[in-house]
């Protein structure tokens, strides 16, 4: 007997959210990675500025939420929806899913948060009981997608005139798949969100140490960064009292600065052929990321993050420097220093990591309008307004991306940064079996950090790795 596992969250027909808290992980994995602390900050009174905000975005009745003039049905129906992250944005999905419902009385909406893990989501699925909203990350999307268990969206987008062209093109393109390569073909799928990585920094650290961030629409050349982490770096005999950048250790992470350097990672990301890890380019970039801890010793060993996460290393001033997305945000805030953000260091040119997450339609649903109406609802423009205001997400809308929403949601002041970054951003290998590669990649970087392996060594079995597993596939 297949037993349907809906972990409800409590309250959400009464305005609460059961307490919930994501632990800081290193990449956007089977589960979006994202703070490390459960982030309260004035619930109370957030639940009721939030409840205003909707009252203000969307009108008394929330009618302009509704989703067009679509007859959907009066039978009293619950529907499933797959929700990650941590308290504040369940809290959010809970008062959007009420929203919905004072819209269309009979219909109920449950969140699901076990769902929104890919092994729960794909256990669902094999026992016929996917939710009906179904979540997954950029790099767990392409197992899913050769699975043909999500609902195409072209046709419902069309009929119903919905507003595509409001969200950046370049979260659009890689949940669409033709059945050979990513990023053509039908639409599977809508994201909330833009994640990508800025670099965070102590404004206090840097008075102290005599230092001036880049301007906005500049960034440091790699060697300008290396010397501003050995001036922020600070030692009592052999003992690090600060460090000048604390980092995140997964492929995401390094690549960004391989791309700076003019390398790349496959030779095709939407439809990888081969793997390109061994190339000089790489090889050199990986070397500079990882010389930053086995070297200059300006950034934490791989054990010092097991006493404090490396988010914690920043937001309790251990490090000058941290590079991660906008969800950091509602922690950062609570630190007691001035901070900001700045770009990505960049050597021959630019580069950003581009990931995200979308809600999209199972396949085969039971009531397939009611739950498009509810994937509309989920990401409208007040919804997405609603995880702005907390600081939780660089919104995937380009009208809420440059709102004062948005670009005055301060800290960090420079805001506009995530929107320069988007123009520079690239996609990790589309691939179904991405989780192994990025598996097999951090067991050989991990080895460059700690200095047992030389980058070129490490490069060369990563680049046999990933092989193996694009032609297995």
């Amino acid at each position: 007997m297949t037993v349907k596992m809906i972990q409800v969250e409590a309250g959400w027909g009464a305005g609460g959210v059961e307490d919930q808290a994501v632990e800081d992980q290193a990449v956007d994995g089977a589960q979006r990675r994202r703070a490390g602390t459960t982030r309260r900050r004035g619930l109370a009174g957030g639940a009721a500025a939030l409840s205003a905000l909707v009252a203000a975005a969307c009108g008394a009745g929330g009618a302009s939420q509704a989703p067009g003039p679509r007859q959907l049905t009066k039978e009293s129906i619950t529907l499933s929806w797959a929700t990650p992250g941590n308290q504040q944005e369940l809290e959010v999905y809970g008062k959007v899913a009420e929203r919905f419902t004072q819209t269309y009385p009979n219909i109920q909406v449950t969140g699901d948060r076990a769902a929104s893990d890919l092994t729960k989501l794909v256990s669902l699925i094999a026992g016929g009981t996917p939710p009906e909203i179904m979540f997954a990350t950029i790099n767990n999307w392409p197992s899913l997608a050769v699975q043909n268990v999500w609902l195409p969206l072209d046709d419902l987008i069309k009929r119903d005139r919905f507003d595509l062209a409001d969200f950046f093109p370049q979260i659009v393109k890689p949940y669409r798949y033709d059945g050979r390569r990513f990023g053509e073909g039908q639409l599977y799928g809508l994201a909330k969100e833009i994640a990508v990585r800025a670099m965070y920094y102590n404004a206090d650290h840097f008075q102290e140490a005599g230092l001036t961030p880049p301007a906005p629409d500049t960034a440091w050349t790699w060697d300008e960064f290396r010397q501003a982490t050995r001036r922020l770096t600070k030692r009592s005999g052999d003992t690090a009292e600060r460090y000048g950048y604390a980092m995140e250790t997964w492929w995401g992470m390094w690549s960004i600065w391989a791309w700076a350097n003019g390398g790349e990672v496959v030779d095709d990301p939407w439809a990888p052929t081969k793997a390109t890890m061994d190339t000089p380019a790489v090889v050199d970039a990986l070397e500079f990321w990882g010389g930053l801890v086995n070297k200059e010793k300006v950034a934490p060993p791989l054990a010092a993050y097991k006493d404090l996460g490396k988010s914690d290393h920043f937001a309790q001033g251990k490090a000058a420097m941290y590079n991660n997305g906008r969800w950091m945000v509602p922690l950062f805030r609570r630190s007691s220093f001035n901070w900001d953000v700045m770009l990505m260091p960049r050597n021959k040119q630019r580069a950003q990591l581009l990931t995200g997450s979308i809600f999209g339609i199972s396949k085969g649903v039971k009531w397939q309008d009611e739950s498009w109406a509810l994937l509309q609802f989920i990401n409208s423009k007040e919804s997405q307004a609603l995880m702005t205001e907390q600081g939780l997400l660089f919104p995937s809308r380009q009208s809420v991306a440059r709102s004062d929403t948005f670009i005055k949601s301060r800290p960090p002041e420079h805001n506009d940064l995530f929107l320069k970054d988007v123009e520079v951003a690239r996609v990790l290998p589309m691939h179904p079996r991405y989780p192994e590669m990025e598996k097999a990649v951090g067991v050989e970087s991990d080895a460059v950090l700690d200095g047992t392996k030389s980058a070129a060594a490490a490069a060369k079995e990563m680049t046999s790795q990933v092989n193996l597993l694009i032609k297995g596939s």
